[in-house]
């Protein structure tokens, strides 16, 4: 796992660790998200289900709880893994007993990339996993704060709970990128628009001419695998 150290990630851990929801869980402090690209040419079938035994597996190794999402719509082709774990004790037994799992290392790689984020849990409203998500990405300025971005974040994060109902608030623990992360669930498509037009307004009305200094940007579409 190729993870990245930054002293801003410590700093927003300690200002918003008291600031959580409360209706989170307090057994998941964090979540581990992984995601395994599909490999030009490849069947997305045989890599689901090498993926679905992974997660099992990952569960069997300690994590609280694990679950499997597919690409629908959206940029990145690809398999979204999560794992929830309460700190990182944890992270640490967790990660002993994996390396003592002599199968673990003999699996062929089936998967074009792969990238690991830990993510801290800011706000939890999902009491279960939605069986279709929407996942965003949030990068804000480089030149604000730490407590400016977390303002935006708070706001676009009551925005989407609003017009969505139940969603989850995330931010940068470990891994490649400082953003803000929300996930949200709908049940089918004329749920989504029913959805989509509460948000449109929301940001007609509210946000748009808030300043809400967004650097980058992304939306995916999932659809739940395993849970």
């Amino acid at each position: 796992m190729r993870i990245i150290l930054t002293i801003l990630a410590l700093i927003t851990f300690d200002l918003y660790a008291d600031g959580h929801a409360s209706d989170e869980s307090k057994d998941n402090g964090y979540m581990l998200l992984s995601t395994y690209e599909i490999a030009p040419g490849q069947n997305p079938a045989d890599l689901e289900k090498e993926l679905a035994q992974l997660q099992l597996d990952q569960e069997s190794y300690g994590f609280n709880d694990c679950g499997l999402y597919r690409h629908w719509y959206g940029g990145q082709r690809a398999y979204y893994a999560y794992c929830f774990f309460s700190d990182f004790d944890q992270f640490e037994a967790i990660r002993i007993k994996s390396d003592a799992d002599d199968d673990r290392m003999a699996i062929t790689q089936n998967y074009s990339g792969h990238t690991d984020h830990i993510l801290h849990i800011q706000k939890a409203n999902l009491t279960e996993a939605p069986t279709n998500l929407l996942w965003m990405k949030w990068e804000f300025g480089p030149y604000l704060t730490v407590v400016e971005k977390q303002e935006r974040a708070d706001k676009l994060f009551d925005a989407f709970t609003r017009a969505f109902g139940a969603c989850n608030l995330y931010f940068h623990s470990w891994g490649p990128e400082i953003a803000h992360y929300i996930d949200c669930g709908f049940e089918n498509f004329s749920d989504f628009g029913k959805k989509h037009d509460a948000i449109n307004k929301i940001l007609a009305e509210e946000l748009s001419t808030a300043k809400l200094d967004i650097l980058e940007h992304s939306d995916d579409l999932l659809v739940l695998i395993q849970d």
